[in-house]
């Protein structure tokens, strides 16, 4: 029979942590990065304060950094920078009138080029910034022609996943598990390797 080990008081405190940060990130009159600072902070302070041993060995609070540091956290951080800025240059504004040009001719064929541009687009560029992008080209195109846009957010949403698929920096998860195959002494996987198998 299984028996039952409760959370010890540093888990309770990081459980309270969460929900307390849960609950500033909902606050619109506190900016998020104030709140990503504070549990930095509280965490250093707390485990400085209030050390945790776990099989003889003490967690140290710098620790709680070392994480940033790691190059699948960068190389996301790097995408998401490059789709930012795609979106504040205004660098897909082309597509956008190519594809609002598409519209008027002929919705079906225009909608399959939207979701093959998304789709490629997402494999050499992180999708989520790539989905933020043409969300805004989808609803112009929709308010320009008369058609409701929420009709194509999802084929749009699966094409950015299906594009993310295809690389090794499309999507954060293929990030993730190339850095944790190289960790375990495994050859890294190629860039469209995920793509291709």
């Amino acid at each position: 029979m299984l028996e039952m080990v409760l959370p010890n008081s540093h888990a309770l405190a990081v459980m309270a942590l969460i929900f307390l940060a849960l609950l500033m990130f909902t606050r619109e009159n506190i900016p998020l990065q104030t709140t990503s600072l504070l549990v930095l902070v509280a965490l250093t302070v707390g485990f400085t304060l209030f050390p945790f041993e776990a099989d003889g060995e003490v967690l140290q609070p710098s620790e709680f950094f070392l994480g940033f540091g790691h190059k699948a956290l960068v190389a996301v951080s790097a995408l998401m920078i490059v789709g930012q800025g795609l979106i504040r240059t205004g660098a897909l504004e082309p597509v956008g009138r190519f594809l609002a040009k598409l519209w008027r001719r002929g919705p079906a064929i225009s909608l399959l080029f939207t979701i093959l541009i998304t789709a490629v687009l997402s494999a050499f560029i992180n999708n989520t910034p790539i989905v933020a992008a043409m969300l805004p080209v989808v609803t112009d195109l929709g308010k320009r022609t008369g058609i409701s846009t929420s009709q194509f957010f999802l084929p749009l949403s699966y094409a950015a996943v299906l594009g993310g698929m295809c690389s090794t920096i499309g999507t954060s998860t293929n990030l993730l598990v190339n850095s944790k195959i190289e960790e375990a002494g495994g050859e890294p996987l190629g860039f469209l390797e995920p793509g291709i198998v």
